[in-house]
């Protein structure tokens, strides 16, 4: 058994084939870890990269003086690069930097373990020039890449890995997990409901208390409908003032049109996320109906990948607000 494989949550797949690649002795020369931030993907880099140097020869032990040095990040052959401090990307001197420790022996154990987590953050040169090692890659260096999806990082370099898929954790999971961390009750409930199978998030929410920040915003959006165009501006520049900040109000939105379709469709009300608001999502869901909370769960979605894609914000929040408002119900004279 592995104690570092053994406290990654609900990713029984992918951990079976890592798992089967050390005890056969069969390991790829990179590995593709793709699925939502905060599943377990970095968490399993790791367990692979000290099971490759464990000093037992097999999966991590975590008792080992190597397995303890992977665990605190101090092991000399375990490389771990990410976009910098005030970066978004994942710069060529970073993957330089790679490619001169790869083509050296490893300092401690048998393998140097290189972690690039952010691969579909690297601009095209750098992953060009990253992928000239990964097609002649040196016999006792090992990669790992980690991005959102196989489509994320170029065709020449996902090719090159062997693709393991992890998925979103599930709702229990994320509320056991935050169990263990002194957060329990309603609060873990809330968390887990709001992070969309992700523990780094559901973190994230807590440290920035977010569902505090959220609650002046239900009586505005459980209103959206009934609101004239001045007040929609207004929402729009309040909500529009800082990017990472609108990006959580779209969050929020997804989460609550989420909860509506869920109604609308006669779901499980234990799968709501703001139970708490359930006759205004109710009456959100009677006077919408399922074909136009889909429309504009997709226009959210279209005003993220806007957002993401640096567009104005206050612009492109005023658009989507006015969209949304345009689904709503015709009043009877």
């Amino acid at each position: 058994m592995s104690k570092l494989f053994d406290k990654i949550q609900g990713q029984d797949r992918p951990l079976k084939i890592l798992k089967r690649a050390i005890e056969s002795n069969r390991i790829p020369t990179a590995y593709l870890f793709t699925g939502p931030p905060g599943c377990g993907r970095k968490m399993a880099a790791i367990a692979m990269a000290a099971s490759l140097n464990c000093e037992t020869g097999g999966l991590a032990c975590e008792v080992c003086s190597s397995c303890k040095q992977h665990t605190s990040g101090t092991h000399l052959d375990l490389h771990i690069t990410e976009p910098a401090p005030g970066k978004t990307g994942i710069l060529l001197d970073q993957i330089k930097s790679v490619i001169g420790k790869a083509i050296l022996m490893p300092m401690q154990g048998k393998f140097s373990v290189f972690v690039v987590d952010g691969a579909h953050t690297m601009n095209m040169e750098a992953a060009n020039t990253f992928l000239k090692t990964l097609e002649e890659p040196p016999a006792t260096s090992r990669f790992i890449l980690i991005a959102p999806d196989k489509d994320s990082v170029l065709p020449t370099i996902s090719s090159r890995c062997q693709t393991l898929s992890f998925s979103p954790l599930g709702r229990n999971i994320v509320r056991k997990l935050l169990e263990r961390e002194g957060i329990v009750g309603e609060r873990a409930e809330l968390l887990s409901s709001m992070a969309r199978g992700s523990m780094e998030r559901a973190l994230t929410y807590q440290s920035e208390e977010v569902p505090e920040k959220l609650a002046n915003e239900f009586e505005p959006l459980a209103s959206l409908h009934k609101s004239d165009h001045k007040k929609l501006l207004d929402l729009a520049e309040r909500w529009g003032r800082n990017r990472e900040e609108a990006l959580g109000i779209l969050d929020f939105m997804v989460q609550w049109y989420r909860d509506m379709m869920i109604l609308s469709l006669e779901g499980p009300e234990d799968q709501v996320i703001h139970i708490s608001h359930l006759p205004e999502l109710q009456e959100g869901a009677t006077a919408l109906k399922a074909g136009s909370l889909s429309a504009i769960l997709e226009a959210i979605e279209d005003a993220r990948d806007d957002l993401n894609k640096n567009t104005n914000v206050e612009l492109t929040l005023d658009r989507l607000l006015l969209t949304i408002r345009s689904y709503a119900p015709v009043q009877p004279i």
